[in-house]
């Protein structure tokens, strides 16, 4: 199976190139992520909230194209700081995080390529993120760790006549950690399309 499919790809690649054309793209925008679970504190454990914005550049490499959709791998890194709290209430802090996922998503219709003119269009994906935290002024102070695993995610793009060729991108996402703690995230994200 695995033979056929690798004499497919090449057949692909020597007989239709423009279905190979690739283009660098990128958008900027916010990310809310909310991370929950329980962590492991001295003399045993506590549930775990933090509620976190982050400033947001997507850039992305369309490696497959056609006229209506692209294949992509890109980068949502992510940058912030917020205010995080026990699920309790009875503790807050500051934190401090970076968001840095590697995704693969299949885009159709608006910006899926440089040269699509749909007003209205989509993404679907899967990758593998990895969410630094570091929390000062917090019984949770000794809680500067990461929580990283595999993720889903999707959204929506529009643009408006008005706009010209950018667009802005909605979109959603749902991570289970990995590590010890196993912190699940969600995340909502607003980007502008270049």
């Amino acid at each position: 199976m695995l033979k056929r499919f690798y004499c497919l790809l090449i057949v692909l690649c020597v007989y239709s190139p423009s279905l190979f054309a690739q283009h660098f793209m990128h958008s900027a925008g916010a990310t809310i992520s909310a991370i929950t679970g329980t962590v492991q504190i001295p003399g045993g454990s506590e549930s775990f909230g933090l509620s976190q914005t982050n400033l947001t550049y997507f850039p992305r490499y369309n490696f497959v194209e056609n006229e209506n959709s692209s294949i992509s791998v890109g980068a949502p890194i992510g940058l912030g700081i917020a205010v995080v709290n026990n699920t309790g209430g009875n503790d807050a802090g500051i934190s401090f995080a970076y968001d840095l996922p590697v995704v693969v998503d299949y885009n159709i219709g608006c910006k899926s390529t440089k040269a699509n003119d749909k007003r209205f269009g989509g993404y679907v994906g899967a990758g593998f993120g990895y969410y630094k935290i570091s929390i000062s002024n917090s019984e949770y102070s000794n809680y500067n760790g990461a929580t990283y695993g595999p993720m889903v995610r999707g959204g929506v793009r529009f643009n408006s006549p008005k706009w010209g060729n950018e667009a802005v991108t909605i979109g959603m996402y749902y991570k289970q950690g990995m590590e010890s703690d196993k912190l699940t995230t969600i995340g909502f994200n607003v980007l502008y399309d270049f």
